[in-house]
């Protein structure tokens, strides 16, 4: 038996990567580059090869920060890997679609499958969690008789998936299917340790994530429930006869007894019409007076709205003391993400001149942040080049100590720091980050090597190809462009037995022909992700 993805599916796939990326948590792996310019060599040859006969790799595990006091395991699948699954899914997209519930009700607004051509987008842009909010809010002032809300979700809700569920509702969704075949392979194998967990991060898991609790959706729905989910997060509207525990009782009996899921107790609410009507409008309009309201509100959409404001919120943005803004929301006892998230970027997008004094007084309190305060010094740099240089040493203090020093996620975004070039640094001070053990670690060290131009590690590195494990690889080969010309053309004949995975000589070839450009690809050459 042999499977082979679409040729379609795989463009569907590749646009989507350079566009979005290919995760939401993590620096985007440079090769997705490699995809897009060579799309149609990649394409023809991977719409060649037998899935069922192809083994995935394992992926990166790190622990990321997920609140004050919360954390999460979230996941980096090699590129190629990245590339089959999320084309796998895609194959499969509209059986999984048609499975779910009318796009039309507000039951189930999360990632809508629908496929843009052009852009590569595979989810519907107008189901965001601002459309979900609003769409609540819809149901609420339609419907009097609504006296109550419950407001709950689901206690680490990728970890839990089940696997085996989800083998039986693949099969039901496409049965017999190579794509539904080659996704339960990809997943077994990242998650060798466990029988249930979904990879974090990625946009073939949020859509196999969807899929998980069609059921669940059903069942509200046949015990006349009025719900509406995103994602894992639940809202049940009752008429004065319900019982709110009794209604509660039947979610999280479905939950644990069909999905092996439970419900988060800590986030488990009941409040009256009057006051989720309350809390709703504020968390639509984010009030704290009417101009930051519309202009932040101009920013709060889902990860795949890449748009910017116009002149006219910008004006309201440059308007809006943005840092002491962020200043309270990182005060306040428990921090509110989603809006932290949103003043980042909205300080990108306004660049307020103070900006960067506040992040050299307060750069230990913000590291937690450290994706969004990467990007955000990423776009102060390029406006004012080399405005963080005088910073490397206390950069480098942060990445050898807590949090970043137990946080492998937060390490990564402060290497990222100097692999991009936001912030310069010598190769005499990068002896200072060598043993640094992790595989990420290690990898971004070798793409930070390349930019300082540390031409003789990469030439001992000649007879030392075997050290490397294959998720290095490419990283060796971008660090090593920094070598002469015909040095480095040599030396990439050297890796070709190295690279005997599909598509590993036609990478050689286009990083020989790409050396000089190889080092600003580096830069955030697809959208960031602006959550």
């Amino acid at each position: 038996m042999a499977y082979r993805v679409s040729s379609r599916s795989l463009e569907l796939a590749i646009r989507h990567l350079y566009r979005y990326g290919d995760t939401d948590v993590f620096p985007h792996l440079p090769e997705i580059n490699f995809f897009y310019e060579e799309q149609e060599l990649v394409v023809s040859d991977l719409s060649e090869l037998d899935l069922d006969s192809y083994s995935p790799s394992s992926a990166i595990e790190a622990l990321a920060p997920k609140s004050r006091f919360g954390f999460r395991i979230v996941h980096q699948l090699p590129a190629l890997d990245t590339l089959l699954l999320l084309a796998c899914v895609i194959e499969i997209g509209d059986k999984i679609e048609a499975k779910r519930q009318s796009v039309r009700l507000a039951r189930t607004c999360s990632y809508r499958f629908s496929v843009d051509k052009l852009t590569g987008q595979i989810f519907r842009a107008d189901r965001s969690y601002k459309d979900w909010l609003n769409r609540q809010l819809s149901v609420i002032e339609n419907s009097p008789s609504i006296k109550v809300v419950v407001s709950t979700d689901i206690s680490d809700f990728y970890p839990r998936i089940n696997f085996h569920r989800l083998e039986n509702l693949l099969d039901e969704v496409a049965p017999k299917h190579g794509a539904v075949r080659f996704i339960k392979k990809n997943i077994k194998t990242i998650r060798a340790k466990q029988s249930f967990g979904l990879p974090v991060g990625g946009s073939a898991a949020r859509l196999l994530a969807e899929l998980a609790l069609i059921d669940t959706d059903e069942a509200l729905k046949d015990n006349k429930i009025l719900a509406s989910r995103y994602v894992d997060d639940f809202r049940l509207f009752l008429k004065r006869a319900n019982d709110p525990y009794d209604s509660l009782g039947l979610l999280a009996e479905q939950l644990g007894i069909n999905e092996g899921l439970s419900l988060n107790a800590a986030k488990t609410s009941i409040s009256s019409r009057e006051s989720y009507l309350e809390q709703l409008t504020n968390q639509i309009s984010d009030i704290e007076d009417e101009a930051e309201g519309i202009a932040l509100d101009a920013l709060t959409a889902d990860i795949y709205s890449d748009g910017e404001p116009d002149e006219e919120d910008m004006e309201k943005l440059k308007g809006i003391d943005l840092v002491e803004l962020l200043e309270n929301e990182i005060g306040a006892e428990t921090w509110d993400m989603g809006r932290i998230k949103v003043i980042f970027r909205a300080l990108k997008i306004a660049k307020p001149e103070e900006v960067v004094e506040y992040i050299e007084e307060n750069f230990s309190e913000l590291v937690v942040f450290t994706k969004e305060l990467c990007l955000l010094m990423e776009a102060l740099d390029d406006d004012d080049p080399g405005c963080f240089d005088d910073m490397l040493d206390e950069i480098i203090e942060a990445i050898e100590q807590p949090p970043a020093s137990s946080v492998q996620l937060i390490r990564t975004w402060l290497l990222e720091l100097f692999v991009r070039g936001t912030v310069e640094i010598s190769t005499r001070e990068l002896k200072r980050l060598a043993h640094l053990p992790a595989l990420i670690d290690q990898r971004q060290l070798l793409l930070i090597r390349g930019r300082c131009e540390d031409k003789n590690f990469f030439r001992k590195q000649k007879t030392a190809i075997n050290s490397f494990p294959d998720i290095q690889l490419a990283y060796l080969v971008w660090g090593a462009s920094c070598l002469p010309d015909d040095e480095y053309v040599n030396w990439l004949d050297t890796l070709k037995r190295h690279f005997n995975k599909p598509l590993g000589g036609l990478f050689l070839k286009w990083a020989s022909k790409n050396k000089q450009r190889l080092t600003s690809m580096l830069k955030a050459t697809v959208a960031e992700h602006p959550t």
